[in-house]
């Protein structure tokens, strides 16, 4: 098993949808399952279906590397969701901060790493915390841009608004990457150049969401820490329960949310106007007593029209977990 981290430095705005009807919502970060798509559409554009379908089975049987969703980073400095797991702090911490504990939704990689090994124990340090969110917040800024479209047969003007998000010039987006199968590394980082100059996101068509590849190596330092043995285990993508864990993922749990998403399809280089089934995920941050897997869960429409789909519609809900070591 080799563990990555590579790095993604956005040339303009990008796009990334946030759950609703309206295109002014948006997000900072890039779920994992949202991540896999772009990756598959990426290989299925520039080496053919077949390919991208061979890569799809694989993931059905036994994936070769699992990816985490993608955070951001603003110099040298890499947030990481905060573990829904503060059981360990003082009943006072718990009384007196308890709803700026619960405010807080992002970590440096250093006080995720303490956060693990349940080293916080502070009043001040978590005060410290709260302040540094200040840093997140200024990675990056939120626009609101109208458009306007034209009703094809009367030519009536229709104004709409669109969100989109621009990062910093120091700031964008890393991932983690565990490789199962080290045949896959090149392969990965290959297909992952090829999607920085297709663009990721949604408003392609605008050139948003394309980006290039900073640094793609093995982690060492903090994250190699991060990645130390442990007891529980923190989530840092989507997941899914496959069928055989649904029956007892409750025992498994510790603190979660959870998130339902649903979409439009888009095959290769063509957007579909049929939107593929919903499903439901925990989210970054949902803490388990023992590893989960997971599944590729597929999310293909009931009756597709004729002609619309020549292919199943999967949807990526393998978890990348950290540990998280008991003092």
């Amino acid at each position: 098993m080799e563990l990555f981290i590579f790095k993604i430095k956005f040339k303009g705005p990008v796009h990334f949808g946030e759950t609703g009807i309206y295109l002014e919502n948006v997000q900072e970060t890039v779920s994992s399952d949202t991540f896999f798509s772009a990756l598959i559409n990426a290989v299925s554009i520039h080496f053919g279906k077949g390919e991208a379908d061979e890569w799809i089975r694989k993931f059905y049987e036994n994936p070769p590397f699992l990816v985490s969703s993608l955070f951001i980073y603003k110099g040298n400095t890499f947030f990481l969701p905060k573990p829904l797991y503060d059981s360990f702090l003082s009943e006072s911490i718990r009384t007196g901060l308890g709803k700026e504990i619960r405010k807080l939704r992002w970590l440096n990689a250093e006080d995720f790493l303490r956060w693990q090994k349940q080293d916080i124990f502070k009043e001040e340090e978590l005060l410290r915390i709260k302040e540094e969110q200040v840093i997140y917040e200024n990675s990056y800024k939120v626009e609101i841009r109208p458009r306007v479209t034209l009703d094809r047969v009367t030519n009536q003007s229709t104004i709409y608004f669109c969100g989109l998000i621009k990062f910093k010039e120091d700031a964008g987006l890393y991932g983690l990457v565990i490789f199962n199968d080290k045949s896959f590394i090149e392969r990965f980082y290959r297909v992952l150049t090829l999607l920085g100059h297709t663009g990721i996101g949604g408003e392609r068509t605008y050139g948003y969401g394309n980006f290039e590849v900073l640094n793609f190596e093995k982690v060492s330092g903090v994250f190699e820490k991060i990645a130390s043995d442990g007891n529980k285990f923190t989530l840092l993508s989507l997941y899914h329960p496959s069928k055989d864990e649904r029956e007892n993922i409750e025992k498994k749990l510790i603190s979660y949310e959870i998130k339902r998403k649903k979409g439009w399809i888009t095959s290769g280089k063509e957007s579909k106007p049929l939107k593929r089934k919903s499903l439901g995920f925990l989210v970054e941050g949902s803490v388990f007593l023992e590893r989960v897997k997971g599944a590729l869960v597929d999310v293909t429409p009931e009756s597709p029209p004729p002609n619309m789909l020549s292919h199943r519609i999967y949807r990526y809900g393998y978890a990348f977990l950290l540990p998280i070591k008991e003092s």
